[in-house]
């Protein structure tokens, strides 16, 4: 109402004829729980438990680094020097599971590192007070919880995450949680007997790994000391076997260069895991430059070796990065002060690195066994848990379709095959489970259609309102969506007009859902219905308790699982 008409004039008042409107809230933002490279930022503070929302994978490289060093302890060639097969092991799959959510379609998402790579697996650094999934639990974007380093642990330590993880998803009612099995439990036995029965509705697993072929950076520093084995057995001397390596002086060197630029790299990753300690680390830094400087001055006969020209820039980015005149290691002191210059230096530094290693070509037309190593071990597939991929998967198709399509028979990119695959009376199995209704989702490889994620059911099988992924996903959409309009209205007059705006937001919001094929219904009150009133959903003691009360009806659409096609004969018509 207008107020203080004293004046006499013209006054323009604004009515409000139309209900406020129900903004959707996103549906696929992960958060990845993990382990990570780097665990402090560029000030030396922690990032451990602190989430950081991630838009790419330039993001995440640039925050929390790379993947970890492959674990490569021995490599087998044949007669000729052809490789045959390696022992690599990659311990945390945090990074490949990053890699592959954005290779499937994935946008924004958030990280919490649970530590660097300097130790083991521990499920309390997942679970503990105040420890990752009870920060991510204060985060209130977050739609999706996945731990891909977990599924390295045994099947009861990880389904003791699980549990944690799906009893936030009940309690908060706004998130779901992606599921791996350990990669020996192909079938689920271990996951179901150890996963328990409370929140099932809100959780999805899938089976097998996935056998994928990622960018390892696969070189001489990561080779150095692993056992070569022939065929008749190992090969003395590995990689600097005579017979393997011609006792060129310049290759000797060479190789040696490579051992000093790998230890100068592997002090700065221990570094900048912790740039604001002080003492071992700083120390190795900066003696493994001072040796690097020193020991590429000339080759074993005098001659200024390939390497020179690389490592002048690696030793500026190092100097950039460190602070310190590289003719002078005993300025160590400068390193920590020099922490706050870690992000805007990575690059530098690494562009540099990848420089030193320029020669590499030349190792390997010298050294024919080392490359057939080195391309070997890069093209060695790995397994690595599905959680990642089948996120990136959610994500593309709620930005395609939207989230109430199944995101299943769809094709998982950056991945050759299943790790293993199921016969018919597994996969029955798999999908159904009439003793605990734990439904695994399998994911499948078909001639000419690739790999498909083909299963669409929740951990809860045997319920028929939340059996489906994305039935349960869309009900989180929905609920959240309204629940977060709704808050406009609190303290509102608890009376009619209220009760009418109310309504009236909630079906406009819930028709352009069911225009868009959310809801199923050939009309519109087939598909939802929502009342709200005195003598409809409240009692006079309700209104007077303070409460209001709305009921809202749905009808989500469901996917078709089983297809049948009914053939008949009949006798001819003319």
């Amino acid at each position: 109402m207008l107020a203080n008409l004293r004046v006499p004039g013209v006054y323009v008042q604004e009515i409000r004829t139309l209900p406020p409107s129900v903004a959707a809230v996103p549906t696929a933002i992960p958060a990845f729980i993990g382990y990570t490279e780097i665990s402090t930022d560029g000030f030396g503070e922690s990032l451990v438990d602190r989430p950081q929302r991630i838009e790419s994978q330039k993001d995440y490289e640039a925050i929390f680094g790379y993947g970890p060093r492959p674990t490569i302890t021995s490599a087998t060639l044949d007669a000729n020097n052809n490789f045959i097969t390696a022992d690599v092991n990659i311990p945390f799959h945090l990074y490949d599971a990053i890699r592959l959510f954005y290779a499937n379609g994935g946008g924004e998402c958030f990280v919490c590192s649970t530590g660097n790579y300097a130790g083991g697996i521990d499920p309390a650094d997942f679970t503990g007070a105040g420890r990752a999934l009870a920060q991510i639990a204060l985060v209130d974007e977050p739609t999706l919880l996945l731990f891909p380093d977990a599924a390295a642990l045994t099947a009861a330590e990880l389904a003791g995450i699980q549990q944690v993880a799906l009893a936030q998803c009940g309690a908060l009612q706004d998130r779901f949680t992606v599921c791996d099995c350990v990669e020996t439990d192909t079938l689920g036995t271990n996951f179901r007997d150890e996963i328990g029965t409370n929140n099932l509705k809100y959780g999805a697993a899938y089976t097998p790994w996935l056998s994928v072929r990622l960018e390892r950076g696969i070189n001489y520093g990561m080779l150095r000391g692993m056992a070569l084995n022939g065929p008749t057995g190992p090969i003395a001397g590995g990689l600097t076997n005579a017979g393997l390596q011609n006792n060129d002086a310049n290759v000797v060197n060479l190789l040696a260069r490579y051992d000093l630029i790998d230890d100068v790299d592997s002090a700065y990753r221990d570094f900048r895991a912790d740039p604001a300690g002080v003492g071992a680390d700083e120390t190795a830094l900066t003696t493994a430059i001072s040796d690097l400087h020193d020991a590429t001055d000339a080759d074993a006969d005098g001659t200024p070796v390939t390497v020179t020209t690389p490592r002048d820039a690696f030793l500026a980015a190092l100097t950039a990065y460190t602070g310190i005149d590289d003719t002078d290691p005993a300025q160590a002191a400068g390193i920590p002060a020099a922490s706050g210059r870690l992000s805007e230096t990575h690059a530098a530094y690494r562009t540099a690195l990848e420089a030193a290693y320029q020669p590499e070509a030349n190792l390997r037309n010298l050294f024919p066994a080392y490359r057939a190593i080195a391309d070997g071990i890069n093209n060695l597939p790995q397994a690595t848990p599905p959680s990642g991929a089948v996120t990136g998967i959610y994500a593309r198709t709620d930005a395609q379709r939207g989230v109430w399509k199944a995101p299943a028979n769809e094709s998982l990119n950056g991945v050759l095959a299943p790790a293993v695959r199921f016969t018919t009376a597994q996969l029955g199995n798999l999908n159904i489970h009439p003793a605990g209704g734990k439904s695994i989702n399998a994911i499948r490889s078909f001639t000419g259609r690739g790999t498909l994620v083909y299963g669409a059911r929740t951990l809860a099988g045997n319920d028929s309102e939340n059996r489906y992924v994305n039935v349960r996903r869309l009900l989180i959409f929905l609920e959240e969506s309204i629940k977060k309009a709704a808050e406009q209205f609190v303290f509102e007059p608890n009376d009619a007009n209220t009760w009418i705006r109310v309504r009236g937001m909630i079906e406009n919001f819930l028709e352009l859902q069911w225009r868009a094929g959310a809801l199923q219904g050939a009309r519109v009150r087939d598909a939802y219905r929502v009342a709200i009133g005195l003598g409809t959903t409240m009692t006079a003691d309700d209104v007077t308790s303070g409460r209001m009360i709305i009921e809202i009806s749905l009808a989500p659409v469901r996917p078709a699982e089983f297809i049948i096609l009914r053939f008949s004969q009949q006798q001819a018509q003319s």
